[in-house]
């Protein structure tokens, strides 16, 4: 364990309120874009409007491709969320990997769910016009109607998935994620009030800010604010686990 990841560790030990990011590098993208039949396949989802298909999309890569490195991320978020089981905490993510939304975060202290995630991902479906009856959990129809147009994309071929209608306006569902046309933020804004709530307890409190694979895609979601806390918070202290670093190693290495 190199010296900074020890103070890492004792600033969260000393801290009262631990704040994680987790951002866009747990897409792996990075790996993905090496490929060609990933950019030919987002290129055609672009041309055809339907981009919103993109996190299924590249779950199912990284599911083909990444196995190994997958599973590396799981291993090393878990070695996170026991580092932070003793303290009040909360974890943000800019990612769509819904893998992130896995680890066990509500199990720890407070017993309620500590993870946000306000990009969206492949999990919940909405209207297309944000009809306010339209957010809805993707069920295993969905997913075969999901796997089914991934396969088509893989042969050349297009298909757009049938998610059922709004029981509102009649259009045909999307996947719930920064990528539809209208993103309908409804499908987080419990948690997102949850994580505003829990920020509000920690003004005046000693914090710890831990920013891990973030880049600037979406800087309104960690970049920026994390770095707005650390200022104005006299308290606060502010850690980056970048790309040079290798975040997944690095999580790797925790105790």
């Amino acid at each position: 364990m190199d010296k900074q990841t020890e103070e890492i560790l004792q600033k969260i030990e000393e801290a009262e309120y631990v704040l994680v990011g987790l951002g866009q590098e747990f897409d792996m993208e990075f790996f993905l874009q090496s490929r060609e039949d990933y950019r030919r396949i987002r290129e055609q989802l672009q041309q055809q409007n339907v981009l919103w298909l993109l996190p299924y999309v590249e779950e199912q890569f990284r599911r083909q491709y990444l196995p190994e490195m997958e599973a590396e991320i799981e291993k090393g978020l878990q070695k996170l969320a026991k580092v932070l089981e003793k303290k009040s905490y909360f974890v943000v993510s800019s990612s769509l990997n819904h893998k992130l939304a896995e680890v066990p975060w509500k199990k720890m202290l407070l017993k309620k769910e500590r993870f946000v995630a306000p990009c969206g991902d492949w999990t919940k479906k909405q209207c297309p016009d944000g009809c306010e009856e339209g957010i809805q959990t993707v069920t295993e129809a969905d997913e075969e109607q999901l796997q089914e147009s991934f396969k088509k994309l893989q042969t050349n071929g297009f298909s757009v998935p049938d998610l059922g209608k709004c029981p509102k306006c009649g259009k045909k569902l999307v996947l719930n994620n920064v990528y539809a046309g209208r993103y309908d933020e409804k499908g987080y804004l419990k948690t997102w009030t949850e994580y505003q709530n829990w920020l509000q307890n920690t003004l005046n409190h000693k914090m710890m800010l831990l920013e891990i694979g973030e880049g600037n895609r979406f800087p309104t979601i960690i970049r920026s604010p994390f770095e707005r806390i650390a200022l104005f918070q006299q308290k606060a202290d502010l850690y980056c686990i970048d790309g040079e670093q290798n975040p997944i190693a690095w999580l790797l290495s925790l105790c």
